[in-house]
């Protein structure tokens, strides 16, 4: 079905699928069908829910059938020799074949948007011979959600793909259209949306082709998520195309004309939300190793600490540590790491495992600095002495670390920084000012990106050292940020003396060594597992209101983020099965993630709050640091919810701001 998206595949090959699956399934012949001697039109739909029961009649009488109903936007019905219409005896629905040229069935034929040839079909008395009940019929309907979903992630990839292209050879005052950076960053929303379709829907074909539990829920949630996703790119296509977008002479119009017809077909995106929130489905996949974590985090987590997490109180530095020590005690901290290390060798998938479990049951998160930053970089990069030095002082969370690269001019754009590092006999001396620095009030030592030369491209210049916090000239300066609370610092560094042996790796080599440094970061990129958590508590608080027209109203948008949230988890689980086979991690997936899970993060934090009513405007910085063993009034727990809804504006920025991990997509696809 991709294939035939990518190529406009006129014929009822859907059609004809869909009816060969009932036929087969049923028992009966599908050989004419195969062998294109016999045309088969599926005939269900009658208005906006394909799953309610038909409202055309089947009647019985000495073993025969007759039906009487009305069936619409029957696709290709007037081609057909063979209907399959769907009916209900006594309320129960079932599956009958009817000929096409039966007395008693009349077609109005019409075309529909995307060109094909449809009819609504009246039925009075026609004989029909029945072949089978409402399993067949379910099975059939979310069989055909998935081909349709399909033939849209076909579609998608064709429209990108030529709308990238066009974007790089069409001139518009004098140079291409992707040298606008507004046409970049939505190329690179184009992108970001086709991966979370295709990721999904190669979800959903599993759960259909293993029978899973879930995958009815499934069904719906990728008809919704993709016609969603249809609909944006489609019109984008032709907006950026401009003129020759709106002809009939170029494949972008007949491409958006497709993408119109399958969100009409078999279910709206509302519909099918609604359908989504009351299956339900599992946003993760059960593994032996996922369950052991989770029994590992309920059994070996402190009360006071899961507490925390549960209600979004402040982790405190004392808490962190203590759980650190515990996950090192088990061999769970240093999970990277190769074990000559000290480290547990996991593989990428089972660290994601991890990160996501541990979350799921309120563990704080592993600060990074020091076991996923700083800890490879010395292992890759680093003298012997400086491993002997620091290595073991970061697995026993006995040295604390923080990262010195943001400048108040410096900040995405790392290659522009300013803080300079002499060297003067022994030792180099260091000044500038460093922004942003996270828990720097809290550490003992930071590695720092600084300027060693000036005369060469500014990359080159870059080197990294490793700075002692309690260095002379070193002054750490509070920045409170918009939640109220300290996060993070502004760092002054006046004539600081850090020792050679503190350059990692040669002079001119930070560059290099950053970027490594990220590409270790990649599998929390996404940080779906504090996510997950707060979808949790939000369904929680959701259960409580009362009905209304605006809980209607909530529940679809909380639907929404659910299903956007299960795709991110697809979409990460597909990037880091990827690198842990071997993949590039040099492409643009990293920045697909990070874009989407911080979108979705800082929607699922505004759900939040549009549930508590009145109370979604309260925030007090100093609830955060109440007694977790404490009652807390309705207003403290609206506070907590304040909270992530204020710092949740922090993660599209940080970490490179969302606008600059456009850029990096809009490069990686040759748009900019």
């Amino acid at each position: 079905m991709q294939e035939v998206g990518r190529k406009l595949v006129v014929e009822p090959l859907l059609s004809s699928a869909l009816c060969g699956a009932l036929l087969h399934a049923a028992g009966e012949d599908v050989s004419p069908l195969i062998a294109g001697v016999t045309i088969f039109a599926f005939a269900h739909e009658e208005g906006f829910d394909p799953f309610a029961v038909p409202a055309t009649k089947a009647v019985e009488a000495g073993g025969n059938y007759s039906l009487t109903g009305r069936k619409i936007a029957v696709r290709h019905a007037d081609l057909a020799h063979q209907i399959i219409v769907t009916a209900s005896q006594e309320g129960v629905a079932g599956v009958y074949l009817v000929d096409a040229q039966a007395p008693g069935l009349v077609l109005d034929s019409f075309r529909m948007i995307d060109g094909a040839s449809a009819a609504t079909i009246e039925l009075s008395d026609v004989p029909a011979r029945r072949i089978g009940g409402g399993d067949l019929l379910l099975a059939a309907i979310e069989r055909g959600l998935v081909a349709l979903a399909a033939e849209a992630v076909g579609i998608i990839a064709a429209v990108n793909a030529e709308t990238f292209t066009y974007l790089g050879t069409r001139k518009q005052f004098g140079v291409p259209l992707a040298s606008f950076q507004a046409l970049q960053h939505r190329a690179a929303d184009m992108y970001a949306a086709a991966e979370e379709a295709r990721a999904l829907t190669e979800r959903v074909i599993d759960a259909i082709d293993t029978d899973a539990s879930d995958r009815s829920a499934l069904a719906s949630a990728v008809k919704a998520l993709v016609d969603d996703v249809a609909r944006t790119i489609g019109h984008e296509a032709v907006q950026m195309h401009g003129g020759m977008g709106v002809s009939d002479e170029l494949d972008i119009s007949h491409f958006m004309r497709r993408l119109a017809a399958i969100r009409a077909e078999l279910g709206s995106v509302d519909l099918h939300r609604a359908r989504f929130a009351g299956l339900g489905a599992d946003v993760v996949r059960e593994t032996t190793f996922r369950a052991e974590v989770r029994a590992f985090v309920r059994a070996n987590l402190p009360e006071d600490i899961a507490r925390k997490g549960a209600l979004g109180l402040e982790i405190s530095k004392e808490d962190y540590v203590c759980w650190q020590k515990i996950l090192r005690d088990k061999g769970w901290f240093a999970t990277g790491w190769p074990v000559e290390h000290g480290g547990a060798g996991w593989s990428i998938d089972r660290q994601l495992i991890f990160l996501q479990e541990s979350a799921l049951n309120n563990a704080p998160m592993i600060i990074p600095y020091g076991v996923n930053m700083i800890g490879p970089v010395l292992q890759r990069f680093g003298s012997a002495e400086q491993r002997e030095a620091y290595l073991p002082g970061i697995l026993s969370s006995d040295t604390w670390w923080c990262q010195g690269y943001s400048e108040p001019n410096s900040g995405s754009d790392l290659a522009s920084l300013r803080t300079t590092a002499v060297r003067e006999g022994d030792h180099y001396v260091v000044n500038g000012t460093k922004m942003w620095t996270t828990e720097a009030h809290w550490a003992d030592m930071m590695h720092c990106l600084v300027r060693t030369d000036r005369d060469v491209k500014p990359q080159r210049g870059i080197s990294m050292l490793l700075i002692d916090m309690n260095s002379p000239g070193m002054e750490v300066r509070p920045i409170v940020t918009i939640d109220g609370q300290h996060h993070t610092n502004q760092l002054f560094l006046d004539n600081v003396r850090v020792p050679v042996n503190n350059l990692v790796g040669e002079e001119g080599q930070g560059w290099t060594i950053a970027k490594f440094l990220l590409s270790h970061e990649r599998v929390a990129i996404a940080d779906t597992g504090p996510k997950l958590r707060l979808l949790q508590n939000i369904k929680a608080m959701f259960a409580q209101l009362p009905a209304s027209p605006s809980r209607v109203r909530l529940g679809d948008k909380l639907a929404g983020a659910e299903i956007e949230l299960l795709t991110l988890c697809e979409l990460e689980q597909n990037y880091v099965s990827k690198w842990a086979e071997g993949a590039s991690r040099d492409g643009p997936e990293a920045s697909v993630l990070k874009i989407r899970s911080t979108e979705i993060l800082q929607c699922l934090s505004e759900i939040a709050l549009e549930i508590g009513g009145p109370l979604g405007g309260a925030h007090d910085p100093h609830d955060l640091h109440l007694d977790p063993s404490g009652q807390f009034t309705p207003s403290q727990l609206a506070s907590f919810k304040g909270h992530q809804y204020l710092y949740g504006r922090c993660w599209s920025i940080f970490g490179g701001t969302n606008e600059i991990q456009r850029n990096l997509i809009a490069r990686a696809l040759n748009v900019g």
